[in-house]
């Protein structure tokens, strides 16, 4: 956005080191019925369809899940956040049908021994994904009527997400707090007088808070 010239030297190295990749692997899928989990006894009290759901049993499963994909790229068995939002807003699909977003993890921005995310690496994603979430739903893979995959790579083509990362830097000790973006400016101010940063790259980071917008608020009118 802005000509390299215009910022300090100090600032434009920090930031030439700052790290962007968050290994989301984004689905959308259009269902004939809901999931039917086989930890559940049924319909009969379906509110946990209403919030998150997290498809990771345990710490080891995680480690496996990270340590995969460090390796290969992609995990053999991700983790996947599901959510249900027609379970919520009926308009959102027709009546018996439902539509549904999974966030899943761990999908290298750069893959391994030359494979690319515009070779066949989406849909073997999709797939590694689908079975998963099978393996909590039985019925899930039958009832996909249709969906949608977003890979780290079309995550920064679509949506201009450097690395694919929705939270705008990694959530690494060294890019938290007074260091997001870069030390002597995590207030939200920059180098640029009048330019301020309202975004998850500023503290405390990603997920849909909008405390970084508010805080930066607060700054622009002297409230901070």
């Amino acid at each position: 956005m802005l000509d390299a010239g215009t910022l300090p030297a100090d600032y434009r190295d920090s930031l030439s080191r700052w790290r962007c990749e968050s290994a989301t692997f984004r689905m959308n899928v259009a269902l004939s019925e809901l999931p039917r989990f086989s930890a559940t006894s049924g319909y009969d009290n379906a509110e946990h369809l209403t919030a998150g759901i997290i498809m990771a049993p345990s710490l080891g499963y995680m480690d496996r899940a990270y340590a995969e994909a460090r390796l290969n790229g992609m995990s053999r068995a991700p983790i996947v956040e599901m959510l249900i939002p027609s379970t919520i807003d009926v308009s959102l699909s027709p009546r018996g049908a439902h539509v549904a977003s999974l966030f899943c993890q761990h999908f290298a921005y750069q893959l391994p021994n030359g494979q690319t995310w515009d070779d066949a690496a989406r849909d073997t994603a999709s797939q590694r994904v689908i079975d998963t979430v099978t393996r909590f739903a039985p019925n899930f893979r039958s009832s996909i009527i249709g969906l949608s995959a977003l890979s780290p790579l079309d995550l920064e083509q679509r949506f201009g997400l450097i690395g694919g990362d929705i939270f705008h830097g990694a959530l690494g000790l060294d890019q938290l707090w007074a260091a997001r973006p870069v030390l002597g400016y995590g207030d939200y101010r920059t180098p640029v007088r009048g330019l301020f940063l309202c975004g998850s790259g500023a503290h405390p980071g990603g997920g849909v808070s909008g405390i970084p917008g508010f805080n930066a608020a607060r700054v622009m009118v002297g409230k901070r």
